[in-house]
């Protein structure tokens, strides 16, 4: 693999994006030097970023999902993990940008569309009120620049997401709040509609904050059936599970929701 830096700028209808690519690490920067995505283009299934592996660990809690929807599909990361490690689900990818997904495509640093893989390009927020499908896990990745969309965090938009679940479907989202204040407003309406089965954790050295909402009643169980089952998935899907359901268990009281 070389090790030729190569740095150029893709611009879209929609985004102003920088590409840095070295060593077979692509990534991807908004114009206001955000990073959006990080890809390994040698082993593209591996997760690269802590905030993904964190939103991933939405896995401990749910059966293993058929139909997934992903909403932003940035650099693909997230598409290459779940095309590998669930490699029985059905996903269905959102992003506005048509061009740019087509880019990619053409780059070969996104996957092609194939059986259990569709790409739609549309407006999230159109997508969302329009969709009349069931997705056993929704993944939220959407950014404008570098903060999530105001109309992402309002609750009419939270209440459509839960519409969309399947009765043990799941909502992981990934989340840049600058305000305190704001998170506080948006995680409780997370927890109004989903009745309190909501999680949600810090990313170190990281501004993103992940946030859990889980339609259905998790069963009760004690921190030593989660840290065998985290052992276990950690095993079957490439992430260390351990030091991130530690943070869970240290940022959300145990007896007032999911655990």
């Amino acid at each position: 693999m070389t090790s030729e830096t190569i740095n150029f700028n893709i611009a879209t209808a929609y985004n102003r994006l920088r590409v840095h690519q070295r060593q077979g690490l692509f990534e991807l920067y908004s114009d206001d030097n955000a990073l959006q995505s990080v890809v390994d283009l040698r082993a593209p299934h591996q997760l690269m970023l802590k905030n993904l592996e964190h939103l991933m660990a939405v896995l401990l809690f749910i059966p293993a999902p058929g139909k997934i929807l992903l909403l932003g599909t940035a650099a693909g990361s997230m598409l290459h993990y779940l095309r590998y490690y669930l490699r029985q689900s059905r996903i269905t990818a959102v992003d506005i940008d048509a061009e740019l997904v087509e880019k990619l495509l053409q780059m070969q640093v996104l996957p092609p569309a194939a059986d259990g893989l569709d790409y739609v390009f549309d407006d999230a927020a159109h997508f969302i009120a329009h969709s009349n499908q069931s997705y056993d896990l929704i993944l939220v990745d959407i950014f404008t620049g570098a903060q999530s969309p105001r109309w992402l965090l309002d609750k009419k938009c939270t209440d459509r997401l839960h519409g969309l679940l399947s009765v043990d479907g799941a909502l992981a989202y990934n989340l840049l709040i600058d305000s305190e204040h704001d998170f506080k407003l948006f995680y409780r309406d997370l927890r109004l509609v989903f009745k309190r089965q909501t999680l949600c954790l810090p990313v170190k050295d990281f501004e993103n904050s992940i946030a859990f909402g889980i339609r259905h009643v998790v069963p009760k169980r004690d921190m030593q059936w989660y840290l065998r089952h985290a052992t276990e998935q950690s095993e079957q899907l490439g992430i260390d599970f351990l030091p991130i359901l530690s943070l869970i268990y240290s940022t959300n009281p145990a007896g007032h929701g999911v655990i």
